[in-house]
C-alpha cells in the first residue's frame, strides 16, 4: 500500500511537471513564431531603404546591412524564446516516451529523435545569431562589403542546413511516436494521427529549406510556431497523465 502511494506520489509529480513542460512549449512557440511574422511583415520592425538606381551596388549593399544591424535585437528576442519552445518539445516526447513505455523501441527512437532535431536546431540558430552579430559589426566598419556579404550568405546557408537536418528528424521522431501510439494504445488513435500529420507538415518544412522555396519555408514556420506545434503540445498535456489525467489513460 505504501508502495502504491509512493508511485501515485511520483506520477502525480511528474504530470504535474508534464502540463507545465506542454503549456509552456506552447506559448512559446506561439509568441516566437508572431513575433517573426511581425517582423517580417516589418510591423515591429522599420522596412529596409530602397536605393536609388544612380546608388552604387556596394553603397547599396551596406545601407541595406545597415538597417539589418536594427532588426538583430528582435531576432535574438524571439529566437530566444523558440528555443526555450524546442527544449520544451524535447522534455515532452521524453515524457510521452515514459508514458507510452521506455522499454518500447519505438517510444525511445522517437524520444531521441525528437530531442537531437530539437537540440540542432538551437545549434544552427544560435551559430546564425552570432554570425549575424559578426556580420552586422563588420558592415557598420571599415570591411569589404562583398566579403562582408559573402559571409552573410555562408552563415544563412549553413543555418538552413542545420533547420533542414533538425526538421526532418523531428518528423522522424514524431512519426515513431505515432506509431507507438498507434499500435499499442488503440484509445489514443486520434492523437497518433495528429501527431503523425504534424510529422508530415515538418517533412515539407525540411524539404522547403533543401528546394530553397523562402516563401513556403516561411509559411510554415509561421503555421507551425502559431498553431501545430502549440496544439500538439497541449493535446499532448491531456493524454496520458501529462498534466491532467491518469497514469493508465494513454
Amino acid at each position: 500500500m505504501e508502495t502504491q502511494m509512493l508511485e501515485q506520489a511520483q506520477a502525480r509529480r511528474t504530470t504535474g511537471m508534464g502540463g507545465v513542460v506542454a503549456y509552456a512549449g506552447a506559448a512559446a512557440f506561439a509568441i516566437a513564431a508572431a513575433w517573426f511574422w511581425l517582423a517580417i511583415k516589418r510591423v515591429t520592425v522599420a522596412a529596409p531603404p530602397r536605393a536609388g538606381r544612380s546608388v552604387p551596388v556596394e553603397r547599396g549593399m551596406r545601407i541595406y546591412y545597415h538597417w539589418q544591424v536594427t532588426t538583430l535585437p528582435q531576432e535574438r528576442f524571439y529566437t530566444s524564446i523558440a528555443i526555450a519552445g524546442f527544449l520544451c518539445l524535447a522534455a515532452a516526447a521524453v515524457i510521452v516516451r515514459d508514458l507510452l513505455g521506455r522499454d518500447r523501441a519505438l517510444a525511445r527512437i522517437g524520444a531521441l529523435t525528437i530531442g537531437a532535431g530539437a537540440l540542432l536546431w538551437i545549434t544552427g540558430s544560435v551559430a546564425q545569431l552570432g554570425g549575424h552579430r559578426a556580420v552586422g559589426l563588420m558592415a557598420t566598419h571599415s570591411n569589404p562589403i562583398q566579403t562582408t556579404n559573402s559571409i552573410a550568405f555562408t552563415i544563412d546557408l549553413i543555418a538552413a542546413a542545420f533547420a533542414l537536418a533538425a526538421f526532418a528528424l523531428i518528423s522522424a521522431g514524431m512519426l515513431a511516436l505515432a506509431a507507438a501510439a498507434a499500435r499499442e494504445h488503440p484509445g489514443q488513435r486520434a492523437w497518433a494521427g495528429y501527431t503523425a500529420l504534424v510529422a508530415l507538415t515538418l517533412l515539407v518544412l525540411a524539404w522547403s529549406y533543401a528546394a530553397g522555396n523562402g516563401s513556403l519555408t516561411t509559411l510554415m514556420l509561421i503555421a507551425e510556431g502559431l498553431a501545430l506545434l502549440p496544439l500538439w503540445l497541449i493535446w499532448t498535456s491531456h493524454i496520458g497523465g501529462i498534466g491532467h489525467g491518469s497514469r493508465k489513460a494513454l
